[in-house]
């Protein structure tokens, strides 16, 4: 079993790096300032230690809200917000008065997670909740690099780990006052 999970992440850190490369690249900082406008737009009501989503989900959206606040413990320094695919869809295309393209409409997924210290976007965490045959993943952005990936057989043991991974990218022992 340990050699299966070193094969795997040696795998898993070879995509990456031929996704990305390695340090920043452009595709990442415009991903990342993409997300940071996004955050931006919302602190005022991002809270430190919570998941923060908006008034309107659908109710199967809500459901997923709700489980994932129960499982996902969030550190005192680090603000959530959980981006459901009909929130995502209205942001990216309906509210700039596009069609919600072909791909994008048939994208199964429970949505996005995104995580970073208040007021502070060096460091996000970006979680993507999807369904096969997309893998459910996490991606940490760190000034404009890809610094590390997450890639999940399930829902449910990418949810298990974000604590850890908030704990890990964000968490006080780097520094930080908790």
């Amino acid at each position: 079993m340990k050699d299966f999970q070193e094969n795997r992440n040696v795998l898993i850190g070879e995509t990456i790096s031929q996704r990305t490369g390695v340090g920043p690249s452009a595709m990442v900082k415009g991903w990342q300032s993409m997300l940071c406008n996004l955050l931006e737009q919302i602190s005022s009501y991002l809270k430190p230690s919570q998941i923060i989503t908006f008034r309107k989900l659908t109710p199967a959206e809500q459901q997923i809200f709700e489980k994932i606040t129960k499982i996902v413990k969030v550190p005192e320094i680090v603000c959530g917000l959980y981006l459901a695919p009909s929130v995502r869809n209205q942001i990216l295309y309906t509210n700039q008065g596009l069609k919600i393209p072909h791909e994008a409409a048939r994208l199964s997924d429970d949505g996005v997670l995104l995580f970073s210290r208040p007021s502070s976007y060096n460091t996000l965490i970006n979680v993507f909740l999807a369904h096969p045959p997309y893998a459910p993943a996490i991606d940490v952005y760190d000034q404009g690099a890809l610094l590390a990936g997450y890639v999940y057989d399930s829902i449910d043991d990418c949810l298990a780990s974000i604590t850890q991974i908030l704990s890990t990218h964000l968490g006080s022992r780097h520094g930080y006052p908790p």
